[in-house]
């Protein structure tokens, strides 16, 4: 593999260019969290970076481009250690206690995530291409389930199991971002161990002595 292409200082010339890019990113996450997408002006959002409108155009094709480098950089999916193996209501737990941490992160970008949701319901272009997006997500999140879970442990086809799991995602981040003193983590893992039903009962211990012991009775 060659090296990167290097500037007189030794410095890669695509760090610039994505220095550049991050910078247009979270100054427009700042601009659409405090206006909202359709009052998010270009002009805005390249002062709040401290550059230039030709460095947006630079960077991005379109508004709607940059406009979903900021759905990447503030709606990442929740990313949680689930246990190779381990049966499905433990790895719901896992799961809640990853969704209910990252609730409590992103609380501050909450009004951003709300613009994000109100502006792709009314344009439709940048909605279809944001489905398909999640539909390939979809097929990823599906194929970690089937791999990481027993065979059997799913309570529906496994890319059905993975929509319903990102609505409830989706729904309780919402619910959280309103009312976050009403949500407490063990809501949050109630929630996703409900879709792996209720807790399976220990099993009755024997009457009967262990294999190889002797009881006396006199």
């Amino acid at each position: 593999m060659q090296p990167a292409p290097r500037s007189r200082k030794g410095v890669p010339k695509g760090d610039k260019r994505q220095r550049t890019r991050r910078a247009l990113v979270a100054a427009a996450a700042e601009v659409i969290a405090e206006k909202g997408f359709d009052r998010a002006s270009l002009d805005d959002i390249a002062a709040r970076a401290g550059m230039t409108r030709g460095a947006i155009h630079g960077n991005f094709e379109s508004r709607d481009a940059l406009f979903l480098a900021v759905m990447d950089s503030q709606w990442t999916p929740v990313e949680a250690d689930f246990r190779p193996g381990a049966p499905l209501r433990e790895q719901m737990a896992i799961l809640g206690r990853a969704v209910a941490a990252q609730a409590r992160s992103r609380l501050p970008m909450a009004a951003g995530a709300a613009a994000i949701q109100l502006y792709l319901l009314t344009h439709d272009d940048l909605r279809q291409q944001q489905a398909e997006r999640a539909a390939e997500g979809y097929r990823r999140m599906a194929e970690g389930f089937v791999r990481i879970l027993p065979p059997g442990d799913l309570p529906m086809p496994a890319d059905r199991f993975v929509k319903v799991l990102d609505a409830l995602i989706t729904g309780l981040m919402f619910t959280y971002y309103q009312a976050p003193d009403l949500l407490a983590e063990d809501d949050f893992i109630a929630a996703f161990q409900a879709l792996a039903g209720p807790p399976k009962p220990s099993p009755a211990p024997s009457p009967w002595p262990k294999q190889g012991t002797i009881t006396r009775r006199w």
